[in-house]
């Protein structure tokens, strides 16, 4: 048989192979999501860790009041109070404590703190510290 060239049958075609390509777009969509996924879990340990210390810090520095000096305490109580008062039960104390601590504020020569408003302050610190 001699060679006969035949006409019906085409040449082969070229097949775009775009495997690497999908592969890689596949690779960066999942890297990318993980990627956002990690600096939202960052983001939010680093606020975690931000608003602790600032408890830790006001806690640390409503324990280290100087009653003795009434005026200056009776600011110091409430400002560093607001922050560290969570639950309505430290809330509400710090309502009472801040009435009884009203006759120690805006004059010019105060008294010293009376033993029932000291009392009041250790029962509202003892209730931060539980918490």
């Amino acid at each position: 048989m001699k060679d006969i060239p035949l006409h019906d049958i085409k040449p082969l075609a070229e097949v775009p192979d775009n495997s690497l390509l999908i592969l890689m777009i596949i690779g960066a969509v999942i890297a990318s999501m993980i990627l956002i996924i990690l600096v939202i879990w960052i983001w939010k340990k680093f606020k975690e860790v931000k608003e602790i210390n600032l408890r830790k810090v006001y806690m640390e520095k409503i324990h280290n009041v100087d009653t003795d000096n009434a005026k200056q305490a009776a600011y110091e109580i409430s400002e560093y109070g607001r922050f560290v008062a969570l639950s309505e039960k430290e809330k509400r104390l710090l309502d009472d404590l801040n009435q009884r601590l009203s006759q120690y504020k805006y004059k010019k020569s105060v008294e010293k703190i009376d033993k029932e408003t000291l009392g009041y302050f250790h029962v509202f610190l003892e209730v931060l510290d539980a918490t």
